[in-house]
């Protein structure tokens, strides 16, 4: 049996795992803080008086 693809295997499953998990994370904060941006700017938009 050759290790070299084991560890090829293994390395690289490590390596897109992270990528994934990254990227599942910046995209559940990027959702957050648009929602945040959202609100904050229906608030303001609400509390103005029209002219």
């Amino acid at each position: 049996m050759n290790f070299g693809w084991i560890e090829i295997g293994l390395f690289y499953g490590v390596a897109v795992a992270f990528g994934l998990w990254q990227y599942i994370a910046m995209d559940r904060k990027l959702k957050r803080t648009r929602a945040e941006r959202e609100a904050r700017e229906a608030a303001t938009r609400d509390s103005k008086p029209d002219a």
